[in-house]
């Protein structure tokens, strides 16, 4: 990221989740705060990192969308939020159909007052509705759709935007989105299923546990034999490409002191906040993964590794009582997490509140108390930009 773009733009970030409750995308909201800003910077700088991504992502921003994007090489993994506004007026009607020819992905941002055009309308793969502009998830969940709500938002495939319970989203779902957008998660311990922890979680816990306690791999070894899926992942990573071994690895013991105990107990608290069986928690799972992400860039690569590892623990646990249904004063009982991060969890204080301050912050944006918040941790909007953006073109381990 060379354009000056990133040092003084606003980033917030949330889900596209589908009907399986998987995130097919993320959508990057951008708030340029520089009047003049092109959409065609944006989106080359965009491609650029996620030429070699996983993921994709829908930029959603309020620079300007012109001919100029006309001459950026479109990214099937880059998609284009097109502000209903912009597709209605006669300057949209124009540009639109030659950005279809080109091969941008675009979605319809908004319901439009009027249909659309056929050469315009087909340019979208989806149309974006806000929950608050749907009057149908204001009368009961089996009502119809009210006389001439069907327009030309519903001669796409729709999602629904702004959710942020599992049961709008389930509502949501129950309606004919094709997907949802928001962090359905506020509601999630009275809304998981099940009364106690699975016991793939009981089993990662009581492994963490041994790792503290400095138990020998044998010990460790017996009790990883009992857990058929923890065994498999664990061997599965152990023999991944990625983790760059001369020779396969082939029994639990030798897979143990391969990995290390750091390293070991790193792996165990991403399979922790993934073990939940809930598909309504998948959501939960992928926030929890990148906030970890985010803190470990944000803080940078030029600190102390116990204080990288501090924070992506803190990030990847900061959402574990609502996976686990339990509060974190209870869940650390028997869960051992380093001082600091249990004090910013439990007592919401200490060294690392700033921090989690930031996520929600990014989580929710793009916000103006963002910069004012990035000052408390002695750090510059332009390098959360980075960690961010370094956080959302990583794999997604949720599904792993």
């Amino acid at each position: 990221m060379q354009h000056p773009l990133f040092s003084h733009a606003l980033l917030g970030y949330e889900p596209i989740i589908d009907q399986r409750r998987n995130v097919l995308a993320m959508r990057l909201r951008i708030d340029p705060r520089e009047s003049g800003s092109n959409l065609a910077t944006v989106y080359r700088e965009l491609a650029a990192l996620w030429s070699d991504a996983d993921s994709s992502i829908l930029v959603e921003s309020a620079a300007s969308l012109d001919e100029a994007l006309l001459a950026v090489e479109p990214l099937e993994r880059v998609w284009i939020e097109v502000p209903v506004a912009f597709a209605e007026s006669e300057a949209g009607r124009a540009l639109l159909p030659q950005l279809r020819e080109r091969g941008f992905p675009m979605v319809l941002g908004g319901r439009p007052l009027q249909p659309l055009p056929a050469e315009v309308l087909a340019g979208f793969r989806l149309a974006i509705v806000d929950v608050a502009d749907d009057r149908r998830l204001a009368t009961s969940a089996g009502s119809e759709a009210p006389a001439g709500q069907a327009d030309s938002r519903r001669a796409l495939p729709y999602v629904q935007a702004g959710v942020r319970t599992i049961e709008t989203m389930e509502t949501c779902f129950m309606l004919g989105a094709q997907a949802v957008i928001g962090w359905p998660m506020s509601d999630a311990p009275s809304a998981a299923r099940g009364d106690k922890p699975n016991p793939d979680a009981l089993t990662v816990i009581e492994l963490m546990a041994m790792i503290d306690r400095g138990e020998d791999p044998a010990a460790m070894e017996a009790l990883i034999r009992r857990d058929a899926t923890l065994a498999y992942r664990l061997m599965r990573y152990v023999n991944s490409p990625g983790f760059g071994l001369s020779v396969e690895v082939q029994s639990f013991r030798h897979a143990v002191m391969m990995l290390g105990y750091k390293r070991l107990k790193r792996w165990l608290a991403l399979l922790l906040v993934t073990a939940n069986k809930d598909a309504n928690m998948r959501p939960v799972m992928v926030a929890s993964f990148r906030r970890g992400l985010v803190l470990e860039h944000l803080v940078g690569a030029g600190q102390d590794e116990t204080l990288r590892d501090e924070v992506f623990m803190l990030g990847v646990f900061s959402l574990l009582d609502k996976l686990m249904k339990q509060p974190f004063s209870e869940l650390f009982e028997t869960l051992n997490v380093p001082e600091r991060v249990r004090e910013t969890l439990v007592e919401e204080r200490g060294a690392y509140s700033p921090y989690l301050r930031v996520l929600e912050t990014v989580e929710g944006g793009p916000d103006q108390r963002l910069t004012g918040r990035l000052d408390d941790c002695v750090t510059s909007l332009e390098h959360c930009n980075r960690a961010v953006l370094r956080a959302l073109t990583a794999p997604d381990l949720v599904a792993a």
